[in-house]
């Protein structure tokens, strides 16, 4: 069955304009890359945005996990990603353009917030930068997931099976808001992470890890870039992942479109 027949078959019908996830999420992705090539070349030293860049697209993998959870269901027409099928424990359609989409956004998302978090710190020293990060990270990254998953929902992007909880009302499906609402819990904790500085300008997770040792360089950059691949895939996992799988496998039931 290709993927027209797909499209067709399922209870989502054809998505509407697939194309600025396919084909926008790569370009935007590969702008970033460049981006991050030239201003590390220029400083010598990975830039925020290029350090989230590749954290969230080498954490793409968890998307497929969470979704089983969440019996989120993706329109079949998506072209997939190669060498992944069908798996226990996540959706079975995982479409191809998911390690760009989840790059790029977090990559201009997260560095923005963590621009205003420091900003308003520096007007409000008194107030702590986990504080601030939870009065405007957290809202905002909650009301644009509201937004876009309920529209994707809407486009025929992606369903879900089974809702749990009080859901937004849309005439292809329905979003549970819990999910965006943990995922707004994690990005403000994890902006408050990024914005703490140190005297040198090393993040808590690059001091504890003595990035501040290691000699100007590559190596430095490398090191840089795993301990923020470790902090994303690590606390993304336990606040947004782990919840709907293990609350599936406790409480949930059995699912056509997510089995």
């Amino acid at each position: 069955m290709n993927t027209t027949q797909l499209a067709t078959a399922s209870p989502m019908g054809a998505p509407v304009n697939p194309w600025m996830m396919e084909t926008g999420s790569l370009w935007i992705w590969a702008a970033l890359v460049l981006l991050t090539a030239i201003w590390t070349l220029k400083d010598k030293r990975l830039p925020l945005f290029g350090l989230v860049l590749i954290a969230a697209t080498s954490g793409f993998w968890q998307e497929f996990f969470g979704d089983w959870g969440a019996y989120v269901a993706w329109n079949p027409a998506f072209a997939r990603l190669p060498l992944w099928g069908e798996m226990a424990f996540t959706t079975p359609v995982k479409p191809l353009f998911i390690p760009f989409s989840w790059g790029w956004w977090f990559a201009v998302s997260i560095p923005l917030l963590v621009v205003l978090v420091r900003w308003l710190h520096a007007k409000f020293p008194g107030v702590s930068i986990l504080t601030l990060a939870m009065l405007t990270a957290f809202p905002l990254f909650l009301a644009y997931q509201i937004q876009v998953e309920g529209s994707s929902v809407a486009n025929g992007w992606w369903t879900y099976d089974t809702v749990i909880g009080p859901a937004l009302e849309s005439p292809k499906g329905r979003l549970p808001l819990i999910f965006p609402l943990l995922l707004g819990l994690w990005a403000g904790w994890f902006v408050a992470q990024l914005a703490k500085r140190d005297s040198g300008g090393l993040m808590p997770h690059e001091a504890k890890r003595g990035i501040a040792s290691q000699p100007v360089g590559w190596r430095r950059e490398v090191s840089r870039a795993w301990w923020m691949i470790v902090l994303f895939q690590v606390s993304f996992f336990i606040v947004n992942i782990a919840p709907p799988i293990i609350g599936r496998l406790l409480f949930g039931g059995p699912s056509l479109l997510v089995p």
